[in-house]
């Protein structure tokens, strides 16, 4: 968050999104989270009823941040593949980020099998929303096919954004680093669609 003047919530918020990066979900403790926030340990509870509320919060809002279409729409594209590519650099770029919060967020599924997680709902609501604006932007496959893809990239995208070193030492591609990102994203966008 910016330097303004934060309110109460937002200050607890935003101490709860650094300590999920920093100890992770189990990790994370009313008391860490007071600690970081600079408040005592009973206004968690105050603003929040219990620490299980306030990492809700969090994730919401976490999640919202990262596929917020209106950001999308700001990135330098010229074409349909571009921005596509675009997209998905900024949300592995901001995954890489922040891989405390990116395990957090997909805990559920990979812990419990829980398919109806939040951010297994968010991300989905993202695919979507990309096929129909490929669609609306005259990407030239056929709906199922561009659907396929999309499912393609997005699979790609979980498993780099959960486990951005996992080539690294058999193909050297580290996908922390910028240019080997774009470079990944782009073959693999310009293959697809």
């Amino acid at each position: 968050m910016n330097n303004v003047l934060l309110t109460m919530e937002d200050k607890i918020i935003s101490a709860a999104i650094e300590c999920i990066e920093k100890y992770g979900l189990q990790g994370t403790t009313n008391r860490k989270i007071a600690e970081m926030a600079g408040v005592n340990s009973a206004a968690v509870n105050y603003y929040f009823r219990s620490k299980e509320a306030l990492i809700d919060r969090c994730m919401q809002e976490t999640l919202k941040n990262a596929f917020d279409w209106k950001d999308f729409n700001k990135l330098p594209a010229s074409s349909p593949k571009e921005k596509c590519a675009a997209i998905f650099d900024d949300l592995i770029r901001g995954a890489c980020a922040y891989p405390g919060l990116t395990r957090a967020h997909y805990s559920d599924l990979i812990l419990e099998d829980k398919y109806d997680s939040l951010a297994v709902k968010k991300l989905n609501e993202f695919l979507i929303d990309l096929v129909e604006d490929l669609k609306k932007n005259s990407v030239q496959l056929e709906e199922k096919e561009l659907q396929m893809a999309v499912a393609e990239i997005g699979s790609v995208f979980m498993l780099m954004s959960m486990a951005p070193r996992i080539f690294k030492e058999s193909f050297g591609i580290d996908i922390n680093d910028a240019e080997t990102r774009w470079r990944f994203i782009h073959r693999l966008v310009d293959r697809l669609l």
